[in-house]
């Protein structure tokens, strides 16, 4: 399966009001939420950000 369909299938929220003047899309929040919920510390999910070219810094995903 595919990352994107992965994301897809997973991630869909219907919480966009509260997020609406984020600059960052809702469903790659909610994955990097999920990331340290995992166990990830904020620097690695920022890593696993990057690596799908996502460039936010470990503050911002703080």
């Amino acid at each position: 399966m595919q990352l994107a369909n992965l994301l897809r299938e997973t991630l869909d929220v219907d919480c966009d009001e509260v997020w609406e003047n984020e600059r960052t899309p809702t469903p790659v929040r909610v994955f990097a939420v999920r990331l340290h919920s995992m166990g990830l510390s904020v620097r690695e999910v920022v890593a696993v950000l990057e690596l799908l070219g996502v460039d936010r810094s470990h503050g911002a995903i703080w």
